[in-house]
């Protein structure tokens, strides 16, 4: 039986991937009853997730497969099926594992590769996303630790919680929540892998630098920059959502594999393509389910990265050189280039627009454009930032989404590409949970370490300038967005 092939648009020397094609998926539907009793509500056996049934089809493109499956109130499931042997499927409980611990996707890849050597690795991340997220010490989040030994009170108010000193004086510098010893706010709802742990899953998990051939974030809000740019160095080729995706079990994974089946050979970007448009083309006949979806060449990151930096150094000093009395009138403008960018989905309704904290990176450069405080700079790098992410995008939808009708979801734009975190754009004084960590770039016990992309970016420093005069109100409730279902009962 032929098997069919990926090429590398740059091999690794050394590494051979002739040898066919294996699919890798992790699956850690643990913490998500919905997602493990997907499409009904009953709990299911392992064989009759329709994932796992999506899979056998897979396996029936002649591509090898191998996923690790976590159920709520059940085991993990390690699930292999050999290239063109549906009936040869091995199911084998792994007991329970912690599937946001990067050593074990780091262990399940490695025992893929030692399965199916020889062979392409694309690997599939199913579950929650949400862009950008924390490498914490947990074990560092004690009563001693974030009462500074009873020093500091947090106390619960109306916007969120808020960090006071004993005389009630918020502890925070310039307006950035830069909280001590981290903060107590912390999501435990179905929490993925962090951002740096899943980078150090991927460089543990294949070794000789071998690359991951393509990664499909198929989840929420990871076409995410911070993301992208963590795990470039590990995988050739991305493919991912920017917005809310809908779960649909990997419904769309056979018929891309049969494309590849079918031409017998492919370029990674072509299986990430795939990848993109058939999530697209799954959910648009059903109608109700708009999405917008891109593709990333990972060894393009470094570029979007420099480009940000550039922006993000000319608004601050398009801030920092304004007079005492201009100073309003050019944060005023920075706002309304916020405001005028896309923005995804972060709050708590399904309304997409200022105060939602992600937003889009290309349309936020092309908002940019016409800024005239610093103009030349800002303008300049404005539009070489919209050049470098040019292509990302690979559609965007436009329709009511089944989750609220009274919303409209429009991705038509040309200037989408992927979401940055850009923390209370509306100046409220409200932030993400995440804000105490992705504003700390020096080490903590509690943070170790910030990503690359944060360290070597003026991008935190053009987010606390911009909030110098707002006063702190709170942090928003920490959690992570509810994964929106494939919809078999909506009619329209």
């Amino acid at each position: 039986m032929a098997l069919p092939v990926l090429k590398f648009a740059k091999p690794t020397a050394g590494v051979s991937t002739s040898g066919g094609v294996t699919f890798a998926v992790y699956a850690p539907f643990g913490t998500d009853p919905v997602l493990s009793r997907y499409p009904g509500t009953t709990p299911l056996k392992i064989k009759d997730h329709p994932l796992v049934k999506a899979l056998v089809e897979v396996s029936k493109r002649s591509v090898h497969v191998s996923a690790l499956v976590d159920l709520h109130g059940d085991d993990t499931w390690l699930v292999e099926i050999p290239a063109g042997k549906p009936t040869a499927m091995r199911i084998t409980s792994r007991w329970k594992q912690a599937m946001d611990a990067p050593n074990n996707l780091s262990g399940f890849l490695r025992h893929t590769r030692a399965q199916w050597p020889g062979t392409a690795l694309v690997l599939a991340i199913e579950g929650h996303g949400a862009g950008y997220l924390p490498d914490l010490d947990t074990s560092q989040l004690t009563a001693e630790g974030l009462t500074g030994g009873g020093t500091l009170q947090w106390q619960i108010t109306d916007d969120g919680a808020t960090p006071l000193l004993p005389m009630g004086s918020p502890l925070l510098p310039k307006g950035s929540p830069l909280l001590p010893k981290g903060s107590p706010l912390l999501p435990v709802n179905h929490y993925p892998l962090s951002t740096a742990g899943l980078a150090k899953a991927l460089k543990d998990g294949v070794a000789g630098g071998e690359r991951i051939a393509v990664i499909h974030f198929n989840n929420c809000f990871n076409m995410s920059v911070e993301l992208l740019h963590t795990v470039a160095p590990y995988a050739e080729f991305a493919a991912g959502y920017m917005n809310y995706n809908f779960f649909t079990a990997g419904e769309s994974y056979p018929a891309a594999f049969d494309k590849l089946k079918q031409a017998g050979s492919a370029s990674t970007q072509q299986m990430a393509l795939w990848f993109a448009e058939g999530n697209r083309d799954l959910l648009a006949v059903k109608q109700h389910h708009p999405t917008t979806g891109g593709v990333a060449r990972l060894s393009d990151l470094p570029l979007v990265a420099t480009r940000v930096d550039a922006l993000a150094k000319a608004l601050v000093s398009a801030l920092r050189n304004a007079t005492t009395a201009a100073r309003p009138g050019v944060v005023l403008k920075v706002r309304s280039a916020l405001q005028r960018a896309q923005q995804y989905d972060t709050g708590s309704t399904f309304r997409l627009d200022v105060p939602d904290e992600l937003t889009d990176l290309a349309s936020l450069a092309e908002a940019f454009k016409t800024f005239d405080v610093n103009k030349i700079a800002v303008q300049k790098a404005a539009n070489e930032l919209a050049t470098a992410l040019a292509g990302f995008k690979v559609y965007g939808a436009k329709d009511t989404p089944w989750v609220d009708p009274s919303q409209l979801w429009d991705f038509t734009g040309r200037a989408l590409a992927m979401n940055i975190l850009c923390p209370d754009p509306a100046l409220r004084g409200l932030w993400d949970w995440r804000s105490p960590y992705y504003l700390q770039l020096e080490p903590t016990p509690v943070q170790p370490q910030a990503i690359a992309f944060l360290k070597n970016t003026a991008w935190v420093e053009f987010i606390i300038e911009y909030h110098k005069e707002v006063p702190f109100r709170g942090l928003l409730p920490a959690s992570i967005p509810t994964y929106p279902i494939f919809n078999r009962k909506y009619s329209t």
